[in-house]
């Protein structure tokens, strides 16, 4: 009976999940969130300095 309700819990939880992320209005943030990672590579692309503040060969 306990297990019943750990995956009905579990299945509950998934779908809050789901909806949230994909119903609820959220996208404009996620997409711009996503670009994240490209908008700092090209901004290290403009910037010809490594890591270690040396110029990259």
């Amino acid at each position: 009976m306990s297990s019943a309700i750990v995956t009905v819990l579990a299945m509950l939880g998934f779908v809050a999940v789901v909806v949230w992320v994909f119903i609820v209005k959220n996208r404009e943030d996620f997409d711009e969130q996503a670009s994240l990672p490209l908008d700092e590579d090209q901004s290290n692309d403009r910037n010809s300095t490594g890591h270690n503040g040396e110029e990259s060969k």
